[in-house]
């Protein structure tokens, strides 16, 4: 009947409370999985032509790929390196992110590198870039360095203009 107020069981009410704590419950660990170089660099940032580099390791494993990005807007690159093979469910392991970009002046070169201990991705590497040309790598380690990679671009490229 229109407007009759419905009732639920005390059963009904509690699986529905469950059933939302569990999707919430699992809503953190789909979000950190579904993060990209953009959102990690921040809003306006894209990935250039020629920034994405595989990391692989002495015997050719893949462990993750370096990327670097621009925003038009302020005129800033950024470069992140993020993991594809993970030993023990997302442990930490050391990684860093390096840009360089060739200035104007001296000393002709301005270089930025984050490294740490991260699960999935470093934190952003960023400089002012615009109109110069850039550097960029990123490297992997196990935590007992039974393995190590490197990848990126040892040429000046993406040079703005």
């Amino acid at each position: 009947m229109k407007g009759t107020p419905v009732l639920m069981s005390a059963k009904t009410i509690v699986a529905a409370s469950l059933l939302a704590a569990g999707t919430l419950a699992t809503a953190a660990p789909a979000q950190a999985a579904t993060e990209t170089p953009q959102s990690v660099c921040g809003n306006g940032f894209r990935v250039v032509k020629d920034g994405v580099r595989t990391i692989k390791d002495r015997q050719g494993r893949q462990l993750g790929k370096v990327f670097l990005l621009y925003n038009r807007r302020t005129g800033y690159n950024c470069v992140v390196t993020f993991r594809t093979l993970f030993d023990v469910a997302y442990a930490k392991i050391r990684m860093d992110a390096t840009l360089t970009v060739q200035t104007t002046t001296p000393p002709l070169t301005s270089s930025k590198t984050t490294s740490g201990v991260y699960s999935r991705h470093t934190k952003p590497a960023k400089l002012f870039a615009r109109g110069l040309c850039v550097k960029y790598s990123g490297t992997i380690q196990s935590s007992d360095s039974a393995w190590v990679g490197k990848g990126g671009r040892d040429e000046w490229g993406n040079c703005g203009r």
